[in-house]
């Protein structure tokens, strides 16, 4: 199926799971000649690993056990919407009631939601580089035109707003934003972000903001750029903050999240999710529920494992010589492999070399962006010990000589 030029399958996603493959590819062939490896060091996969709460877990038995699962709302079931209500304003610092609220089939079915509502064919989208690689297949099926600014490390990946003054046109409809950011871990502070709202404001455009890191928080705040708006402001303007459980409760296979913006924007984007999914499933609503309303302690434990990882990670790196920044939020880290001398590796083919040299799957840093060429990204989702090996692996391997087979 075709969305346009290019094809979908043409676009520089991440290499996440042919990577894995190619791992246990390797796995079968060495077992095959009678050799023992052992089982691949896994940095390149996005997803917490630890378990979904036990009290979450259950809310969605008891659903099943207890309840007639029937079709529900597309916005999502009201008690969940009074929830997430009430957890914007302790969490994200802004006012909004339930009808400013759509339950989404995770932040993904979110954004593409968003998208959908609000973008027509050949509108420009203002959107980083690097980026999460799955809003330029979104952005092609909505028919919009993606406008990358740059990010530099230099710069602790943070936008600059001089950047964005010379990418937008008068057919720029929305700029996007990513804070706590995948794949760099940036944090944006509160001064950046009131830049960045001004900016949309100034060119009146949408402002989609993907916040589904934003209880992963080691230093600074998280600042949602509708905490800066007055509650007529945000029903009037044009605002989308986009949300999930997935990484916070460790809920990624349970594909739930939701989506906020003012109530006429909010109805359209439910328009949409009915069009595509009429609702997400009761048992994981309750979940989310559950997920809300219980005990958050595993919410800090998750978040100072992430910490503790994070900071293992940064020592490392300055003990090798490869440390450039230190990522504040989200589980991710970018890490230069280029040569000592400045000479070119290419992040995929380095990742290909990693996994044969030190069995260690890494996701190459072009499928991001451009300007991460020269870096692979590593998950902090990882044992404290995976993480000693894999970045020891790293290391070793870029400081060798490019020609290296």
């Amino acid at each position: 199926m075709k969305f346009g030029k290019p094809e979908l399958h043409q676009l520089p996603v991440p290499d996440i799971v042919s990577l894995g493959a190619y791992a246990d590819q390797l796995q079968r062939e060495a077992e095959a000649r009678g050799e023992r490896l052992p089982p691949p060091i896994r940095l390149q996969i996005g997803e917490p690993n630890f378990r979904t709460p036990e009290h979450i877990r259950q809310a969605a038995i008891d659903s099943i056990a207890g309840e007639v699962q029937t079709y529900g709302p597309a916005s999502g079931w009201p008690w969940l919407r009074e929830l997430l209500a009430e957890k914007i304003v302790r969490v994200n610092g802004y006012t909004v009631g339930p009808e400013n609220i759509a339950i989404s089939m995770g932040g993904t079915g979110g954004l593409l939601a968003s998208l959908l509502a609000t973008i027509n064919p050949g509108d420009e989208v203002l959107i980083s580089d690097p980026c999460w690689p799955i809003y330029l297949p979104q952005l092609q099926i909505a028919g919009a035109v993606p406008v990358t600014y740059p990010l530099d490390p230099a710069n602790e990946w943070l936008p600059v707003i001089e950047q964005l003054e010379q990418r937008v046109t008068p057919r720029t409809r929305m700029l996007m934003i990513n804070s706590p950011g995948n794949p760099t871990g940036a944090v944006f502070p509160r001064r950046v972000m009131a830049e960045l709202l001004a900016f949309a404001q100034r060119h009146d455009l949408y402002l989609l903001s993907d916040e589904c890191y934003d209880q992963i928080i080691f230093e600074g705040e998280h600042v949602s750029p509708a905490s800066l708006l007055s509650r007529q402001e945000f029903e009037d303007g044009r605002f989308i903050g986009i949300y999930t459980f997935s990484k916070t409760y460790a809920m990624t296979g349970w594909r739930i999240g939701y989506v906020v913006a003012g109530a006429r924007l909010t109805k359209t984007i439910v328009d949409v999710l009915n069009a595509n999914l009429t609702n997400i499933s009761t048992p994981v609503q309750r979940a989310a529920a559950a997920a809300l309303t219980g005990p958050q302690d595993c919410v800090v434990e998750m978040r100072e494992s992430y910490r503790r990882r994070r900071d293992l990670v940064v020592e490392q790196l300055k003990e090798f010589g490869r440390y450039s920044y230190t990522p504040h939020g989200a589980f991710y880290t970018l890490i230069n492999v280029s040569g000592r001398h400045g000479e070119s590796r290419g992040g995929r083919q380095f990742a290909l070399d990693l996994i044969s040299a030190s069995n260690v799957t890494v996701t190459p840093g072009h499928g991001f962006g451009s300007v991460s060429d020269e870096y692979v990204r590593i998950s902090l989702a990882a044992t404290e010990e995976e993480l000693i090996m894999g970045v020891k692996a790293i290391c070793q391997l870029a400081d060798r000589p490019s020609s290296f087979p």
